[in-house]
């Protein structure tokens, strides 16, 4: 429904004109007599006493109308932001995935997340390509930070990805600055580990860790995690060494696939 306190204001001003105007003749007439001058000194104080609040209400009015207009011009300038910043976020992505496109020898294809199917979110990944595009059962996904996991189901046009979240296969990886090999493996929420690391490696806090290559599902030396926490070795079949991997599963947006080669029809499932 459309507020009419525009257009009562409007009529409120000019009633006031009109009587201030009526006033002022019937003063003009009544000449310089005392009796005049004092009435005139009396109705002066009567009509700035009576116009004081109708002013005071116009003023409000007015203070409510543009503080109405900027708010709704602070409400547009807030979604415009929010849409460039979101931009801006996401030419960073694609950059990263380009330079990660030209530097990586494998062949690359493109996909997009467009669901989480899985009990677990970040756990199994749905894709927007599929056989068509040349995506293959056991094809190795990954992103610009580094190993995602694998495709374990594909459609015509789709695939279901199972990440490094709750995976029941293990990945061959390598300690970078030691050349240490072991198999990492999820723990539980938040936690990998590294199996079959022996008593005396030299693993440290920091360490960076690359897949090994060994298998033919992931390549040599992509990027998985860095070591986030060593505890005293007791049994090399336990994990001791704990990984924090650089891809965030649960935010995962542009992904890339390796393209099935004849090396890779095979899965990769270490003991």
């Amino acid at each position: 429904m459309r507020s009419s306190s525009p257009n009562y204001f409007s009529r409120l001003e000019w009633l006031i004109f009109f009587l201030a105007v009526g006033l002022s003749l019937t003063l003009l007439f009544l000449g310089h007599q005392p009796s005049a001058v004092g009435f005139k000194h009396d109705t002066n104080a009567a009509a700035a006493w009576a116009a004081r609040p109708v002013m005071i209400a116009l003023r409000t009015f007015d203070l409510w109308r543009e503080n109405t207009a900027l708010r709704k011009i602070a409400l547009r300038l807030n979604e415009e932001n929010a849409r460039l910043r979101d931009a801006t976020l996401e030419n960073a992505r694609l950059r990263a995935l380009l330079r990660l496109r030209d530097a990586e020898p494998w062949p690359l294809i493109a996909a997009e997340v467009i669901g989480y199917p899985g009990p677990t979110v970040g756990g199994l990944v749905l894709i927007d390509a599929g056989d068509a595009q040349g995506v293959r059962v056991n094809s190795a996904v990954l992103t610009a930070e580094g190993l995602v996991g694998k495709v374990v189901e594909t459609g015509r046009n789709s695939s279901l990805v199972q990440t490094l979240v709750g995976n029941a296969y293990g990945v061959s990886v390598m300690i970078e600055r030691s050349r240490v090999v072991g198999i990492l493996r999820w723990a539980g929420p938040g936690d990998w580990t590294i199996h079959g690391l022996s008593t005396g490696d030299d693993v440290r806090v920091g360490d960076l860790v690359l897949t090994t290559g060994e298998g033919a599902v992931f390549p040599k030396n992509i990027r998985v995690g860095v070591v986030n926490k060593v505890e005293p070795p007791s049994d090399p079949r336990v994990g001791w060494c704990h990984t924090q991997p650089f891809v965030r599963f649960r935010a995962l947006e542009e992904i890339f696939v390796i393209a099935a080669t004849d090396t890779t029809a095979h899965s990769e499932n270490q003991p």
